[in-house]
């Protein structure tokens, strides 16, 4: 391979990368879709054990308070309030999920559509979701044009030959 080759190759993974990176920031996540098994998927970030070593008067603080109100042993209280921290948004969606079920709802999206029904904002809640989900699908395609653009731009501007099919 020769330099100019390796630094176009160079080149396009960077911008791929790039890419990459901004389409996974308009990537829309739902508990509908990112649900395996009824629960979220979760990153683990294992931030309890650090904050019970790091901040230990907050963390028994909390804890002693969910054994009070939800009458949690030690060990229950202390998973729980682990798996906040450890995912704060996937721990909100899942306690959501887990109330609108015991409600009767398939889900929680069907649950906040279902309440907001009852106040009379039915039709409010599902066209803001609709508008969210147009708007977040033509953003991703923006992205993805561009990404498809310039990929096309630089293969013809640099015309660089596949590295492992022979030139004539």
């Amino acid at each position: 391979i020769t330099h100019t080759m390796a630094l176009h190759s160079a080149t396009l993974l960077l911008l791929l990368g790039l890419v990459l990176s901004v389409v996974s920031g308009f990537m829309v996540h739902t508990p509908r879709c990112a649900t395996s098994n009824n629960r979220l998927m979760t990153t683990k970030l294992f931030v309890g054990p650090l904050q019970k070593i790091t901040n230990r008067e907050e963390y028994e603080k909390a804890v002693q308070g969910l054994m009070k109100t939800k009458g949690f042993t030690r060990e229950q209280a202390e998973k729980e309030y682990g798996e906040f921290l450890d995912n704060p948004n996937n721990y909100a969606l899942n306690k959501g999920e887990a109330y609108y079920k015991s409600l009767g709802y398939k889900n929680l999206m069907d649950g906040v559509v279902g309440e907001a029904d009852k106040e009379g904002k039915g039709e409010e809640v599902r066209q803001r979701i609709d508008d969210f989900k147009k708007q977040s699908q033509i953003k991703a395609t923006a992205v993805l044009a561009v990404a498809f653009a310039a990929f096309i731009y630089s293969k013809i501007q640099y015309d660089i030959a596949h590295p492992f099919i022979p030139s004539s």
